[in-house]
């Protein structure tokens, strides 16, 4: 097997990745601890509930895996945890997605974070669940227009970045209508990326892609007290789920496969284009399917 190439500013970001491994997995064995949560509560009648954050830190076990094991060129083991992490990321975003739409008095679905978690099924080819996410995504994004003016809006859910990209793509892709706009412009790294990720030109598509990448790197930080970034978490700082989706789009729809000449994007691609399947978490099996128990009208869009 060909040795995987990263980016070389995901060098501290791999060392991040095993710093929280040692602590959160060989320490105190968060993953045990969080699945036995998950299985109690889906044992527990009536409507499913579970700690907030339980789901999250869960999929980040799986996901911080799947960095780790690229970091250390094992490609070939990393298609289950990067799948679980995908899909608990997926199944926390819906859930709450579904149960906070109702009524304008909360959004508790933060922006960035929530686009990245609804776009990882179809970064991963799934298009049935990917379209559930992104019509959720887009409902979202129209609460929070109701729900905030603009000067709220602009540093988050209206910040015109991640977010306004991929609702923009989603909606495009998926055939869903949206009104949503951002209360700044796109940023111009995605505008353009909008406009030509359907290209057969190589030289513009790498083009675009690039940039974006670039934008990605600069926004792949842990957030502050006065600042917040796009992708702080170690997985978002990885796997650009926004590029990497527009590589599974391309491919879904026949396009000329092109390499973007960016290793932010190329190598997790190189793992992503042929990743292998896996049968789902029995857990995450279960989790959906209580989810669709409780709400049903919710998953038959």
């Amino acid at each position: 097997m060909t040795k995987l190439k990263w980016h070389p500013s995901l060098k501290k970001t791999f060392k991040g990745c095993d710093v929280w491994w040692q602590s959160s997995m060989i320490k105190r064995n968060k993953r045990d601890t969080e699945l036995a949560l998950l299985e109690q509560s889906l044992l527990q009648e009536g409507r499913f509930r579970i700690d907030p954050s339980s789901l999250m830190i869960l999929a980040q076990t799986y996901c911080t895996e799947a960095c780790l094991l690229g970091a250390r060129n094992e490609a070939d083991a990393l298609a289950r945890p990067l799948r679980n992490g995908v899909q608990f990321r997926a199944l926390n975003f819906m859930k709450v997605a579904t149960r906070s739409l109702p009524g304008d008095d909360s959004q508790p679905l933060l922006p960035f974070k929530s686009s990245l978690m609804a776009v990882g099924p179809t970064m991963l080819s799934d298009w049935t669940f990917g379209r559930l996410c992104a019509y959720y995504l887009i409902q979202v994004a129209h609460k929070d227009m109701r729900m905030n003016v603009p000067v709220i809006r602009k540093e988050g859910w209206g910040k015109g970045t991640n977010d306004a990209f991929l609702i923009a793509l989603l909606s495009q892709v998926y055939g869903i209508e949206t009104h949503y706009a951002s209360a700044k412009p796109m940023i111009e790294v995605y505008r353009r990326l909008l406009e030509v990720w359907r290209s057969t030109d190589q030289e513009v598509f790498r083009a675009a892609m690039a940039e974006a990448a670039e934008f990605h790197i600069s926004r792949s930080k842990g957030s502050t007290d006065r600042i917040w970034y796009e992708f702080e978490s170690y997985y978002d700082s990885v796997y650009p789920s926004e590029l990497l989706a527009v590589q599974s789009l391309r491919q879904r729809d026949g396009l000329p496969e092109f390499e973007t000449g960016h290793l932010l994007v190329d190598t997790p691609w190189s793992i992503l284009r042929d990743l292998p399947e896996c049968e789902p978490h029995p857990l995450a099996l279960a989790l959906e399917a209580r989810l669709r128990s409780d709400d049903p009208e919710y998953w038959r869009f």
